[in-house]
């Protein structure tokens, strides 16, 4: 299997709600979650009649991504490991502890240094040298008028990456032709956008393929590490799942939201609710995610994607 990084470049706002569930406009966050840029990709295949095939190269194991993370510069950034050791807890009760809390992603020539930090070992860490902000995320007022005319006020939040920032994916490969097809779907997506709000013309992004860091590519191929962390959203087949969550340390995600499809039913429908384990959640061994179908009396089906890829943690 090959490894390809595309770093995304974002030339708009872009709105991605949160995972906690409820009123999404007026909050969001800066990551996107690997599930939601499958079913993006899903709706650029739908255009050029390549939906099946898609469908087929993901599920098969063919093609598998990961969320997109945050970049700055020339360094990549992996989630922050969701492990507890007799050092983390002792952390956690120091001054060091709101640092800690807040600290959701390390970059990639860190995080060795990282897993040793919290598993005891004599390693010097100033935690404050490992934040980074990657951009802002403000509120903006709109108003709707409705059918009366009377005017609704309504707040939409949206992030706004700072010079030489933005997201990453990494895509899992090993056929030219799923590559190709790939290549040409994230393009087009870029220039829909992705998230929120994409009328009005945000989400979009400039691809750039990049080099794979070394250091990452050795996590990535590190499949006898004791905890495997998740680099984005995931579920397995439910028979699958006692055995996935097994002395396992996950975070759970609500994934909601509505069927974006002209012909699944005549309305705006939401898509079943499902919850999925979040990127930087450590299980014991590798096992394939699945995917889902969501729809509920549609027209077609709506598919959840729970694949992505892992990086071996040694601690």
């Amino acid at each position: 299997m090959g490894y390809y990084l595309y770093k995304l470049k974002f030339t708009t706002p872009l709105h991605i709600g949160k995972s906690s569930g409820g009123n999404s406009l007026d909050d969001g966050q800066m990551t996107i979650h690997a599930d939601t840029i499958f079913a993006a990709l899903c709706a650029e295949a739908v255009k050029i009649g390549k939906i099946e095939e898609l469908y087929t190269l993901f599920n098969e194991n063919v093609l598998t991504i990961t969320d997109a993370l945050p970049y700055k510069e020339n360094e990549i950034y992996l989630p922050k490991p969701i492990l507890y050791t007799d050092k983390k807890k002792t952390v956690e009760n120091s001054p060091n502890k709101k640092t800690l809390k807040n600290l959701d992603y390390i970059a990639i020539n860190k995080f060795k240094d990282y897993l040793q930090f919290i598993n005891q070992n004599d390693v010097n860490v100033d935690l404050d040298d490992y934040t980074t902000n990657f951009g802002n995320i403000s509120v903006n007022t709109r108003v709707a008028v409705n059918n009366e005319g009377s005017p609704l006020p309504y707040h939409v939040a949206a992030f706004r990456f700072n010079p030489a920032c933005g997201l990453y994916i990494i895509l899992q490969t090993s056929q030219t032709a799923a590559l190709d097809l790939f290549n040409i779907l994230l393009e087009s997506l870029g220039l829909s956008g992705i998230g929120g709000k994409q009328s009005s013309g945000w989400g979009k992004f400039e691809v750039y393929p990049s080099l794979i860091p070394e250091e990452l590519k050795e996590l990535l191929d590190d499949k006898e590490a004791p905890y495997q962390m998740l680099l984005g959203t995931y579920l397995p087949k439910d028979e699958e799942l006692d055995s996935a969550l097994a002395n396992a340390w996950y975070m759970l995600l609500r994934r909601g939201g509505f069927v974006r499809s002209e012909t699944y039913a005549p309305g705006q429908l939401k898509k079943r609710t499902i919850y999925m384990l979040g990127a930087g959640s450590c299980l014991r061994r590798r096992i394939p995610g699945a995917i889902f179908d969501l729809s509920d009396n549609g027209n077609h089906p709506v598919w959840r994607s729970g694949k992505t890829l892992f990086v071996g943690v040694n601690i």
